[in-house]
């Protein structure tokens, strides 16, 4: 009967054994970026979502890493209109990935956000002025421009939108 008792306790041990250590295998990251992909192609947002959230934690370094976070920010600001973390994941490219070229995107980003809203104007054109600085030759820099001189503004306000309308009123 001690025998039947301690091979059970055996057998017990190495399946809790077991279960642990196939909970702690993870998928490659190419794997996991093709489920990122696939998920956000069926439009399963919020599973992208978290998919991409365990990528970037599991392979921060990973060369694709700039434009998963850059995806977390844009599904957090987009999908969630959770807008706190989507700023907060836009700083983290700034901050992780100076190089990316979605670095300035995400420059922008921030200040889009506050400017069109959340409405917190002094930090959108805190974050507009700080584009100018670091990105000056950059593709955004006209709409950075137009967003700081019309910041605030209700677009029936901007006399430069009047008169751009769809002719079939769509």
């Amino acid at each position: 009967m001690k025998v039947m008792k301690s091979f059970h306790k055996i057998g017990l041990l190495l399946t809790i054994t077991a279960i642990f250590v196939s909970c702690g295998t993870t998928e490659s990251a190419d794997e996991l970026w093709t489920k990122v992909r696939t998920l956000q192609g069926q439009e399963k947002h919020d599973e992208a979502l978290l998919t991409l959230k365990k990528f970037l934690d599991n392979y921060p370094e990973d060369e694709n890493a700039a434009e998963g976070r850059f995806m977390l920010a844009d599904g957090y600001a987009n999908v969630k209109k959770d807008y706190p973390n989507a700023v907060t994941e836009y700083r983290r490219v700034i901050l992780l990935h100076p190089d990316s070229p979605l670095a300035s995107k995400a420059q922008f980003m921030i200040g889009y956000i506050y400017a069109n809203y959340v409405k917190e104007y002094d930090k959108a054109r805190a974050a507009y002025l700080e584009f100018q600085e670091k990105y000056k030759d950059n593709s955004l820099s006209q709409a950075v421009a137009f967003e700081l001189q019309y910041l605030g503004k209700d677009l029936d306000e901007i006399t430069e939108l009047k008169g751009i309308t769809n002719p079939d009123g769509i």
